[in-house]
Parts: structure tokens; sequence; C-alpha cells
């Protein structure tokens, strides 16, 4: 008779009923404003595993929305300036995204710390400033006006994007589920444990033999190349795209994401930081406070350094839950015997 661990079967049963409601979600409500709070939350989420996979290597984006407003351009700058339909620029919008990235590693990434997370945070305002700017093409302050996603057709099936947020929810789903993939599988390979060694030691990590330099534009085009894509996905579901929507608070934005989620967690922890965040900002930007969102926003970012252990977030507090509330585990520190 095969034993089963219940302390680690019933937390993935109970983890996997929740993945199930959020799959089946739209049965059970259909309201705009609500469906339209988690795609966003969902495409904010694919930024912040792409900022936790750049910070697993040591390096501090503070540009990384700037890599959302990259592909956001290029796709709406191709569909509506070049009339090319949607799929075809949205997988062109992450190869943009992710050559720039590659160019850009390649040259600042040999700074890397301090500078890196300088270079990167004036990257973003200098695209700003371009997009501002640069009326003949993006429009400058007004921005440019972009549809939803072509229809897909399956035989007698048509998917249509602009009748409803239904196929939005799950397209969304679809690409933070590949994301995640891709993610998971880099995290858990020898890449991923490589990146963590160019983290931990650099120094160490170069005198055995690993190429820094390597490693760090590896994790940033990556991250470049599905940030595109959310910002390209991003700029179609809002039908619209400006200089403004995405700045240096955005970018602020994925950081505080990931630190609250968990930076231990390459996937789980960007989605709950995005899904936790974002609604709390949508539902903070309606008090007739005039700086409340960033106010708060600081205010749960101490809350999680002080509360939790170094590198742990609310990805964390899932297992502390079943060990803690529902096992009652408790940790006993047994004095080992002088020999």
């Amino acid at each position: 008779m095969r034993y089963i661990d219940y302390k680690k079967a019933v937390p993935k049963s109970v983890g996997a009923f929740l993945v199930a409601l959020i799959v089946i979600f739209p049965l059970f409500t259909t309201n705009l404003a609500t469906l339209s709070i988690v795609i966003s939350s969902g495409i904010w989420a694919i930024a912040v595993m792409g900022f936790t996979l750049i910070l697993r290597t040591g390096q501090f984006s503070m540009g990384q929305a700037a890599f959302m407003a990259l592909g956001g351009y290029t796709s709406a700058i191709l569909t509506v300036k070049l009339g090319m339909p949607f799929w075809p620029s949205f997988l062109l919008a992450g190869v943009v995204s992710g050559i720039i990235a590659l160019l850009i590693g390649s040259v600042v990434l040999r700074v890397g710390g301090t500078y890196f997370s300088i270079i990167t945070l004036a990257l973003g305002e200098i695209l700003r400033i371009v997009a501002q700017e640069w009326e003949p093409v993006t429009r400058g302050s007004r921005g440019l006006i972009t549809s939803p996603p072509d229809p897909i057709r399956l035989g007698p099936l048509e998917i249509n994007f602009a009748a409803s947020a239904v196929p939005h929810y799950y397209f969304m789903i679809l690409l933070v589920a590949i994301t995640g993939l891709v993610f998971w599988q880099m995290g858990r390979s020898r890449l991923g444990r490589s990146f963590a060694g160019v983290a931990l030691n650099p120094v160490l990590a170069e005198h055995q033999g690993m190429h820094l330099m390597k490693y760090r534009v590896i994790s940033f085009t990556v991250a470049g190349v599905f940030t595109g894509l959310a910002g390209s996905y991003y700029a179609h579901f809002l039908t619209t795209i400006t200089p403004l929507m995405l700045g240096l608070w955005e970018s602020i934005q994925i950081m505080i994401m990931s630190i609250v989620g968990g930076i231990s967690s390459l996937v789980g922890g960007p989605i709950i930081g995005a899904l936790v965040l974002y609604t709390l900002g949508i539902y903070l930007s309606r008090l007739p406070v005039f700086g409340i969102q960033q106010l708060l926003f600081g205010a749960v970012v101490v809350l999680v350094l002080l509360f939790l252990p170094k590198g742990t977030g609310l990805i964390d507090l899932w297992g502390k839950f079943w060990q803690k509330v529902v096992w009652r585990e408790e940790e006993y520190e047994f004095d080992t015997p002088d020999e």
C-alpha cells in the first residue's frame, strides 16, 4: 500500500483547486471592471517575472517599464501606422524588445551594480521623452489609439476580442502560463543555478570559470522579450498607449510587486504581488487623497521587509500557513552534546 504524505498532498490539492477556480473565473462573473483588473494584474505579473529574473543575477533594473513601453509602441506603430495585423506585430514587439535588451545589456551590464540601476532608469526616461517628442509617429502626449487583437477563427468558432473581456482573460491566462513555464524551467535548470551563483558571489563565480556577462545578458534579454510581449498586449487591451502610461513610477511598481510577492519565487511571487498590489492600487486611486497610492505601496514594502525574513514575501506565507496554523508544527532547537 502506497503511503500518502498528507502534509504535502493537501496543500498541493488546495493549490490545484485555486488554479482551477482561476481558470473558470469568468463563469462566476463577466463584469468588465472585475475582469479588467485581473487581466491587467496578469499582464503586470509577466513584467514582474522579468524583473525578478534579472534580480536573480544580482542586477537591479530600475527601468523595466521601459520594455513594456517599447513593446507597446512597437506593436501600436506596426498596426496603426503600417496596417499590420495584431498577431505578427505582437510577436515582433517581443523580438524588438529582446534585441534592444540584448544590445543595451551587452554594454551597460559591464558596469553592473548601482551604475546599471542608474542607466536603466535613464533608459526609461529617454524612451518616455522620445515617445513624447516624436509627434509624427507616436502622436506625442495624445498617444496612439490601438484596436483589440484580431479575431481568431477555429473552424466555425470565432474568438472575438472586441466582443467581451472573456477572450482577453483566457489569452492572459495562456500568456502568463507560457511565461511562467519558461521562467520556472530556467529557475530549476543549470542556467538558473548559475544565475544564483553569479548573484551570490560574482568574484568566486568568475574564478570558477563562469562568464558573468553571459548570464547577466541572458537574463536581461529573456526578461526584455517577455516584458515587451506584455507591453504589446497591454496597449491593445487598453486600446491606447501614451508616454505617461509606462514611466518611472510604473518601474517602481514592478519592483514593489516583486518584493511584496517574494523574490524567492520566479513565478508565484510575481503573480501574487501583481494581483494584490494592482488591485489595491486601483481601489486606492479612487480615493480623493493625493499620493495615497504611493504612500501605501511604500508602507506595504516596509511591512514586508520588517515582518518577513529576508528574500521572502506573500508567496512564502502559504507554506507557513499550513505548517504553523493547520498542522501546528513547532520548531525546536536541540542542543548537540559535546563530543
